[in-house]
């Protein structure tokens, strides 16, 4: 389903909030990583406390099963929806695996992945009527078939590896010949070489990079204390206005008893660069708003993945269109939220 609005045409901006991975609970391969439950390589204790050496060091075979829910919900009453509320809702299931396939001498890790089941349920709210269309990787049906969701297809089942730094930094993601050919077949390989490298472009390496990079919590270089706190700056959209994200994080507590586990809390700031842009001749002006989000993460470093992880957004805008001579209100809501659970 689409937008009504290009005007609503928003960023999920809690994508690159925090860590979106998760370890499988059972002890297979962990006889691999023995050495990894020793507190001393992660901890050590000075006149300041307790600080940290934060970084993934998984044992080469070791195998990491994943659940990833997300929630976004989204509301506009604008000129383009008659003035009427509009709401719509996505819930997003992902089943997936990573199996560390190789760690280098710098502690770089090769990861193979692949999405086993993805599950999408979409609905549109508008006046008393509602419509709802439910996608499901392991379901060939009418659905399935449409052009929305080819991407998914070829990517349900389809094993391909990336590169993790040990400070959480995706460097590469490779091996996706087999989901683009599986793409170009769905579309009746009748394509031309530019519409190929189109395909290539958006579901390449760059592309799942960055959506993969969400899946980590990137740490920074220096070791951290207990009770300190470090922060992550970017540069992106919303809607149509560029904006800064802050993202700070605290660490919460440090556990050694089985392992080495830490909780973290992150809180997400928004910045707005700019307040008035143009776009398709309409001047559109941020008259007020309100952003920002929360989370809380769990890293067991021992293992070198996070076991739980949860992230709540809320961004609230107030627009006013103008286009030659004439003005209009626009008011835009978006909610998201994301779970992450072991399996």
């Amino acid at each position: 389903m689409r937008k009504l609005s290009l005007l609503f045409v928003i960023i999920v901006v809690f994508v690159s909030f925090i860590s979106l991975s998760s370890c499988n609970k059972k002890d297979e391969g962990t006889t691999k990583n023995t050495t990894k439950t020793n507190a001393t390589e992660f901890v050590k204790s000075d006149a300041n406390g307790q600080k940290v050496t934060l970084k993934y060091a998984p044992a080469k075979g070791e195998k990491f099963n994943y659940k990833m829910t997300a929630k976004t919900f989204s509301t506009e009453q604008s000129p383009s929806t008659g003035n009427e509320e509009i709401s719509s809702e996505q819930s997003m299931t992902y089943y997936y695996s990573q199996e560390v396939a190789d760690v280098n001498a710098s502690g770089y890790i090769t990861f193979k992945m692949k999405y086993d089941s993805i599950i999408i349920t979409e609905k549109l709210i508008a006046r008393d009527s509602s419509i709802v269309q439910v996608y499901n990787s392991n379901k060939k049906d009418s659905v399935s078939a449409k052009i929305d969701y080819i991407q998914y297809n070829a990517l349900a089942g389809q094993e391909f590896k990336f590169r993790l730094s040990p400070k959480g930094e995706i460097s590469e993601v490779i091996e996706l010949e087999q989901i683009h050919e599986k793409i170009f077949k769905a579309l009746g390989d009748t394509l031309k070489a530019e519409e190929k490298a189109k395909i290539k472009e958006s579901m390449g390496s760059e592309a799942l990079k960055s959506i993969i990079q969400n899946q980590f919590q990137k740490f920074p270089d220096n070791e951290v204390y207990k009770d300190s706190s470090w922060a992550f700056n970017s540069e992106t959209s919303l809607s149509v206005f560029p904006i800064r994200n802050i993202l700070s994080y605290k660490l919460m507590d440090v556990k050694t008893d089985k392992g080495v586990v830490i909780s973290i809390e992150a809180t997400l700031g928004i910045e707005f660069l700019s307040k008035e842009e143009k776009q398709q001749g309409m001047n559109i002006k941020l008259s007020n708003e309100e952003a920002g989000g929360k989370g809380t993460v769990t890293i067991d470093l021992s293992k070198g993945c996070v076991v739980k992880k949860e992230t709540n957004t809320n961004i609230f805008m107030n627009l006013k269109l103008s286009a030659k001579g004439q003005s209009a209100n626009s008011k835009q809501t978006l909610k998201t939220n994301l779970n992450i659970d072991l399996l």
